[in-house]
């Protein structure tokens, strides 16, 4: 969205935005290395790339491991190295198997549902209304969305995640490293950031989220300028670092996970704009849609059956081939939220009646459409 069309947007005027959009620049600037595919242990490797620059004990550091540090996956040396990385992680972070890991993470680390609920406010969907909350709480929320606001024209929707990502990851590579999760287990956990990292195009754009996602965590947890020039200082130090080296960010390397079907979006790039439905969420679209990324052309709705999460809503281009649909293979079981984003033009609609039908016309705006017949 422009700018100009934003609500409740008013970003603070703290600079510290600036530096990062020159980041940007910079590298756009002087070229962005094309991607080339990497396997799953070399993307966790890069995604922990800021952890991977911290001295943790027990874990080998930057100078021990030769080019392929930033690409593989540590281990302690022996017992004591991986005693001392366990005891670091207790102490400092409560952690001491998977399940505290995983408490650790998400109740201490994610700031990027708080960024997806500021952006609903700027863009007009917001998730909840203010006056839901404490007097306290709403002050808190109000300053916090001006604070990340300065933010927005550089990330967008991909808001904090890198540094979620990054974070999480760089903690699930030391747990692996002392031997707190197996290798199974860190495959299993990495999956949802794999996933999660799909929003970025490249290393730049997962670097200046991952700066803005600590500045924000930063302020959050008290800190004020110039504080927070003197952290951002710091990291924009160390993602510089990963970005022009060439065994690290600066090499390209991406993996993409495997899918069923090459849906045109990724989980992650959803935005949320039904925070007012409260009926059944489950419809069907045809691959013409969520794969082609055609705009729906014609809807219906009909009753589902009973005891089904299923609102009864079928989504078509309107240019799907004769016999099309009679392959199940070719149309998908998703989300109403799913389809809006693909194409928010449905949103009006959603509140039809079963039996209603709706279809494109020439001028683009859906018209009322004759019911078809479900022989």
């Amino acid at each position: 969205m422009k700018i100009s069309e934003l609500t409740d947007f008013h970003p603070y005027d703290t600079g510290l935005a600036l530096p990062v959009k020159d980041l940007l620049t910079v590298y756009e600037e002087q070229g962005i290395p094309p991607r080339s595919m990497c396997g799953p242990d070399a993307f966790i490797a890069l995604l922990a790339g800021v952890a991977a620059l911290r001295r943790t004990p027990g874990i080998p550091g930057p100078g021990e491991s030769g080019e392929a540090y930033f690409t593989t996956l540590p281990l302690c040396r022996d017992e004591q190295s991986r005693a001392a990385c366990r005891a670091h992680l207790e102490k400092v972070f409560g952690i001491t198997d998977r399940q505290s890991m995983l408490n650790f993470c998400m109740q201490e680390i994610m700031c990027n549902s708080q960024y997806l609920d500021f952006e609903g406010f700027w863009e007009g969907r917001p998730p909840f209304a203010l006056d839901e909350l404490q007097e306290d709480a709403r002050r808190f929320f109000t300053v916090a969305r001006d604070f990340s606001a300065q933010f927005y024209e550089i990330v967008r929707h991909r808001g904090y995640l890198a540094w979620d990502i990054g974070e999480c990851v760089g903690h699930l590579r030391a747990g692996y490293a002392c031997g707190l999760i197996s290798r199974e287990e860190l495959y299993d956990l990495s999956e949802h950031w794999i996933t999660q990292a799909q929003i970025f195009r490249s290393w730049p754009e997962y670097a200046a989220s991952l700066v803005c996602g600590q500045m924000y965590w930063d302020f959050r947890h008290g800190s004020k300028l110039p504080v927070l020039e003197e952290g951002q200082e710091l990291w924009m130090r160390l993602v510089r670092n990963l970005l022009d080296n060439d065994s690290a960010w600066g090499s390209g390397l991406w993996y993409v996970p495997p899918r069923r079907k090459a849906f045109l979006l990724w989980p992650p790039e959803f935005k949320q704009y039904l925070t007012r439905w409260d009926g059944p969420v489950g419809c069907f679209a045809t691959d013409e849609i969520t794969v082609m990324g055609k705009p729906v052309g014609w809807c219906y709705r009909e009753e589902p059956d009973d005891g089904v999460p299923d609102s009864g809503w079928r989504f078509f281009s309107g240019e799907e081939p004769e016999g099309y649909t009679d392959d199940p293979s070719n149309t998908e079981i998703c989300e109403l939220n799913c389809i809006c984003n693909y194409d928010p033009d449905v949103m009006p609609l959603l509140a039809a009646p079963y039996g209603s039908a709706f279809a494109r016309g020439k001028n683009g705006k859906f018209e009322k459409a004759a019911f078809p017949r479900l022989d």
